[in-house]
């Protein structure tokens, strides 16, 4: 492996957190030796994660810190040894050569590559957290999906239901039909009208009138002995509607109220549809 595949590898940073195998030690301390201006960058490196550890590092119980730095003294140095100035001597007098600078900055890298770890830890379970947190509103979401199509469903149903008994009033023999047609102001409307004297009911359907304006609404009235009578206030969200039943209606009108209906007992509005029986 030549300089440039070590360098671009991040073999330096692993290097750096002693993570290396004996092989790519032996690779990384030989670039050294043989080009120093990498040991800048090995420095730098080490700086910065060192830098960043500390950083976002908790402080820990006392009694587990102890414990903590007594296992990495360990592995830097084979056993413990006491950091008293005396045992300090002493260490360098026991182990000719040693560097005891190297031995307290391996210890230091061991620190900042387990406050990395932990780190590294916690960003993991953050990124966990959201996910699941994500897993758990998409799953309130898709209930309550399923509670809306439940909703709807019954709503469909009953709208059926109730098409059905439409239906079967108008293809009921004794059913009759009256075609209103479109006054002057609106030629082009038109409606019909069902109604069935036995089973007293009535319907007003396929109705075609101008969209009421804002604060408006149509009304439909039952023309009885040549006076006008209530049949209620059409919905033209609809396409067929149940309206009142008159007993002796002999027409039928619709004109253009104040919304909620006329305030008097007739039309005070212009008329829009009208047709007789006769």
């Amino acid at each position: 492996m030549n300089e440039h595949e070590i360098v671009s590898s991040g073999l330096l940073e692993s290097y750096v957190l002693g993570i290396t195998s004996q092989e790519e030690t032996t690779q990384v301390e030989k670039l050294l030796s043989t080009h120093p201006e990498y040991q800048s960058q090995v420095d730098d490196i080490r700086e910065s994660l060192e830098s960043f550890a500390w950083q976002h590092a908790i402080e820990p119980p006392v009694a587990v810190r102890e414990k903590v730095l007594g296992s990495i003294q360990e592995l830097a140095a084979g056993k413990v040894i006491p950091m008293t100035r005396s045992s300090l001597h002493n260490l360098t007098n026991q182990r000719p050569g040693l560097s005891v600078t190297k031995t307290l900055v391996s210890s230091r890298n061991w620190v900042a590559a387990a406050a990395v770890i932990m780190v590294l830890s916690v960003v993991g379970n953050i990124f966990l957290f959201k996910e699941l947190k994500a897993s758990e509103d998409m799953v309130a979401t898709l209930e309550s999906n399923n509670t809306q199509l439940a909703k709807n469903l019954e709503v469909n149903k009953a709208s059926f239901m109730q098409a059905r008994q439409e239906i079967a009033v108008l293809q009921n023999p004794g059913t009759k039909m009256m075609k209103l047609q479109g006054e002057p102001i609106a030629p082009t409307a038109f409606a019909m009208l069902y109604w069935n004297d036995a089973k007293r009911e009535t319907y007003m359907a396929n109705v075609q009138l101008p969209s009421a304006p804002t604060g408006k609404q149509y009304q439909i009235w039952a023309i009885v002995d040549g006076k006008p009578v209530d049949a209620g206030l059409f919905d033209q969200a609809t396409s067929m509607q149940k309206v009142k039943s008159i007993n002796g209606a002999s027409a039928y009108a619709i004109s253009l109220e104040p919304e909620g209906g006329s305030p008097q007992a007739g039309p005070t509005g212009q008329v829009y549809l009208k047709g007789s029986l006769n």
